[in-house]
C-alpha cells in the first residue's frame, strides 16, 4: 500500500470515529500503525508507529532505551533511558500533564515502577491488577518504544504491589478493553490499541484525582 494511501486511510478512520480533537493524534498514530507497520515505521520514524512500535534493539543502539542484547524489549534488560526523557515522551504522546506522569511511575535501579500505592490502585485485586497493566504497557510503549510488553513484568509490579492473585491473573489481564494479548505462557505480551491509549488520561485522572 502507497504511504499516501495509508495517511488517507488513517485520517478518514479517525475522522469516522467521532473521537474528541484532542486525541486526534494518537488515534491517528494508531490507525497507521494498525494499517502499515512496517512501511510507515521504516519512511516516518517521527510519526505514527514509531512512538508505539519499537523492535528489538541491542546495547548501544539509538532510541533503544535498554541495555543487554538479543530477545525482547523490557523481558530482563535495565532500562538506560534517561528518567526525565521517558516521563517527557510519555506526557508528549499521551496528553497527560507531565506533572501527573512524575506522580504516576518512577525508574529504581533501571526497572519502571508504579508510583501509587497498591492500596489507592483500585478495589479489588483484579482492579489493581488492570491498572498496573495498563500503565506499564503505555508507559513503556511511549517511554520505551516498546511495541509490546511482557506479563512477566506485570505480573511482577503486582507482586511487588501485593495484589497478584497467582490463580486468576491471566483472566484479569484478558478481561481489560482497549488491550490486545499474545504470546503464550512467559511469552505471553501485551499491547494497547488505540481504545485504550485513548482512554488512558483518564485512567490516569481516576488513580490521582481529578487535575
Amino acid at each position: 500500500m502507497e504511504v499516501s494511501e495509508t495517511l488517507k486511510k488513517a485520517w478518514s478512520a479517525v475522522e469516522n470515529a467521532g473521537l474528541p480533537d484532542k486525541i486526534h493524534e494518537i488515534a491517528f498514530r494508531e490507525a497507521v500503525r494498525l494499517l502499515a507497520p512496517a512501511p510507515i515505521g521504516a519512511a516516518a520514524p517521527a510519526t505514527a508507529a514509531s512512538q508505539v512500535s519499537g523492535q528489538t534493539e541491542k546495547s548501544g543502539s539509538p532510541g533503544g532505551g535498554m541495555a543487554g542484547s538479543g530477545g525482547s524489549i523490557g523481558d530482563t534488560s535495565k532500562i538506560v533511558e534517561d528518567e526525565s526523557i521517558l516521563l517527557d515522551k510519555v506526557a508528549q504522546h499521551t496528553n497527560v500533564p507531565r506533572g501527573r506522569v512524575d506522580e504516576l511511575v518512577h525508574l529504581d535501579g533501571g526497572v519502571l515502577k508504579v508510583s501509587i500505592p497498591g492500596i489507592r490502585l483500585g478495589k479489588s485485586n483484579a482492579d489493581k491488577t488492570r491498572a498496573i497493566a495498563q500503565i506499564l504497557t503505555i508507559v513503556r510503549g511511549f517511554g520505551l518504544d516498546e511495541d509490546e510488553t511482557s506479563l512477566e513484568l506485570v505480573r511482577a509490579e503486582a507482586q511487588r504491589l501485593k495484589c497478584y492473585d497467582s490463580a486468576n491473573f491471566s483472566s484479569q489481564v484478558k478481561a481489560l478493553n482497549g488491550y490486545l494479548i499474545t504470546g503464550n505462557g512467559a511469552n505471553r505480551r501485551i499491547r494497547a490499541k488505540a481504545a485504550g491509549i485513548a482512554a488512558f488520561p483518564a485512567l490516569v485522572d481516576s488513580l490521582l484525582g481529578e487535575s
